[in-house]
């Protein structure tokens, strides 16, 4: 995954080779950005390219500083994810937020705050941690969705190399074709040929965050935690262990660790009820993002083949009830 670095900054920025180093931002190396699903033997997720939470942020920085040379907008775009447990999303799960999965991000001041290297160094490039801690106020790092920002865009990009969708071929050509628009706060597309290529695969990659597998086995893990929760066996506060610690805490008691076991061996999902399993309805949030052609406008508007593949997405049905086991 470190080889899209290179595609979005050529020049290594050493503002940020010192940032990374600080604690909260190494424990990112140990969260996916598979949100737990990386852990079952489901064929798809047990053959993915690795990917963390923090390559997804230095991606990130680099893309922002590519497009705005801003420092502020560029540690903004880096730390984004700092306050991100355990499983990511999944927590979304356990919290019942994950419509809208916001919950994972309301502590980036205070994970922040409690970093004391990193505040050291944020003191000694003349930032604030108001300057930092909340990245919507860039624009170009995130924006409202179906925009693109840098943030979509890396984790689009990403998660199609991860997933095999593409080669670094592929995304190089892809990033070369943006740019970012008059009013500064979009990145946008000089070629509809090269919109339609990444409208596609970002397809892909939305079909494959609310596909059976993806929503149930986080739906499954969510349950694994809630009942180590109520056993005493973590407490919310583990949420921001590395998840090797956390693992090993639940692991340390016998049910729980059966269900993580369970979870581990999850390889096959049905639709329909079934009481002998876990079985739930799992609606989930439809991420997609609906790119902008300069002098053109929306490709939802000016490609009718693409406004109908993001139609059909947006309207899957996730309503049927999920169960799942091993095989």
């Amino acid at each position: 995954m470190n080889n899209l670095w290179k595609i979005y900054e050529k020049e290594p920025l050493e503002f940020i080779n010192s940032l990374i180093h600080v604690p909260s931002m190494q424990r990112l190396k140990d969260t996916g950005m598979n949100c737990g699903v990386e852990y079952t033997a489901f064929d798809f997720f047990s053959n993915i390219v690795p990917y963390s939470r923090y390559q997804h942020s230095i991606g990130v920085a680099l893309i922002v500083y590519h497009f705005s040379h801003d420092f502020r907008q560029t540690v903004a775009g880096l730390l984004h994810d700092i306050a991100t447990p355990i499983f990511a999303h999944t927590i979304d799960f356990y919290h019942q937020d994950h419509l809208k999965q916001e919950s994972t991000e309301l502590d980036t001041k205070k994970v922040i705050e409690q970093d004391a290297l990193l505040v050291s160094l944020l003191h000694e490039y003349h930032l604030t941690i108001e300057d930092v801690c909340n990245y919507y106020l860039y624009p170009l790092a995130d924006n409202e969705s179906p925009k693109l920002s840098a943030d979509r865009l890396e984790y689009t990009l990403g998660n199609m190399y991860s997933y095999g969708f593409c080669d670094l071929e592929m995304i190089q050509m892809i990033y070369k074709d943006l740019k970012v628009n008059d009013k500064k706060d979009e990145l946008i597309f000089k070629h509809e040929d090269k919109a339609v290529l990444f409208t596609r695969m970002m397809l892909k990659c939305s079909h494959v965050y609310i596909c059976d597998e993806d929503r149930y086995a986080m739906q499954y893990l969510s349950y694994v935690i809630k009942k180590a929760v109520d056993r005493g066996v973590v407490k919310e506060d583990d949420f921001y262990l590395q998840e090797k610690s956390f693992i090993d805490l639940l692991i340390k008691d016998k049910e729980i660790k059966q269900l993580w076991d369970d979870f581990r061996q999850l390889s096959c999902v049905y639709k329909g009820k079934n009481k002998e399993f876990f079985c739930k309805q799992i609606p989930a949030k439809k991420r997609y993002i609906d790119v902008y052609v300069e002098n053109k406008g929306r490709i939802s508007k000016i490609n009718k083949e693409m406004a109908q593949e993001i139609q059909m997405f947006l309207v899957t049905n996730l309503s049927e009830y999920l169960w799942g086991k091993c095989e």
